[in-house]
């Protein structure tokens, strides 16, 4: 028998509450990580229109392009086409680089990233390489927003604006797919 299997005398005693409180647990977890890691390497807050050199400044939507070549290397134009106009209709991408350039919080993308093991190579192929794979990956994220593990508990004003913000990111990509 393998790892996680029960065996058929098992099934009416196998405890779901406690693989809930795991999984909940799991999910705090990666979420902090991420959260200390934002934190170490200075990215939040900060803005990302940093001068590339003397004359020219990165705006926004170029920063987006360069995280979707980073989460999404193999996905169709058309994907990252759907992607870059529902940023604009939102003000927010799926990674949460907002329209000022700021990564305004941890989205599910991101949570999803360190699932996945995103690493320092910068890549994790989080939309995958069709059109299905990116209408999969939204419609999950866009579930975990409407399901949320922790109920919305101990969020600020500006924490429930970005996630509604997040919320639409994710519908209109859905609709331009």
């Amino acid at each position: 028998m393998g790892v996680g299997v029960l065996a058929s005398n098992q099934w009416g005693s196998y405890n779901y509450s406690e693989q809930h409180k795991e999984y909940v647990r799991k999910d705090r977890d990666a979420r902090e990580a991420f959260a200390d890691a934002v934190s170490k390497a200075g990215a939040a807050g900060k803005s990302f229109d940093t001068e590339t050199d003397d004359r020219t400044k990165k705006t926004a939507r170029q920063y987006r392009e360069q995280v979707f070549n980073q989460i999404a290397p193999n996905a169709p134009q058309r994907v990252k086409q759907a992607w870059m106009d529902a940023a604009d209709v939102a003000g927010i991408d799926g990674m949460g680089i907002s329209d000022s350039g700021k990564l305004s919080h941890i989205s599910q993308l991101m949570v999803r990233s360190i699932e996945k093991g995103y690493r320092s190579s910068g890549v994790c192929d989080l939309l995958g390489n069709s059109v299905q794979s990116a209408i999969r990956a939204a419609k999950e994220a866009l579930y975990a927003l409407e399901h949320p593990l922790d109920a919305g508990r101990g969020r600020t004003a500006e924490q429930i604006e970005n996630r509604m913000k997040e919320k639409l990111f994710y519908q209109e990509f859905l609709k331009r797919l």
